[in-house]
């Protein structure tokens, strides 16, 4: 049985898969992209996930806009920010809205996992 849908966004085809395949194992339906617009279009036609799993850096929309875009259709669903950037640079961008955490890249197997099982417990 699926713990829920994940939508998880990365622009680096190595680590949307890695993370797919990791949160796969871990019981979820997962739905990669490599944009946040391709993946704001799945949000807003399926509105029931568990989990948005986002890189910061991302072709035309960040991390943070996409997870601001989620909140204003009234979507209160975590959100996992990953970004190479420092805090600054993410609260300049408008801050994860919670619930939501940021995870300074790179990010290990049993921390990500610890951080999901976390922020869905």
């Amino acid at each position: 049985m699926s713990r829920g849908l994940v939508i998880f966004v990365e622009d680096e085809e190595t680590l949307r898969k890695l993370g797919e395949t990791i949160l796969s194992r871990m019981g979820f339906e997962v739905s990669a992209h490599e944009d946040a617009e391709s993946a704001f279009e799945k949000i807003k036609q399926n509105p029931n996930i568990v989990l948005l799993a986002t890189d910061m850096s991302l072709p035309e929309m960040n991390g943070v806009n996409l997870a601001h875009k989620v909140r204003e259709l009234g979507i209160q669903v975590p959100v996992l920010l990953m970004s190479g950037h420092d805090e600054a640079d993410i609260l300049e961008a408008g801050g994860v809205p919670p619930p939501g955490i940021m995870l300074q890249k790179p990010i290990g197997l049993a921390e990500l996992r610890a951080t999901v099982d976390s922020l869905l417990s």
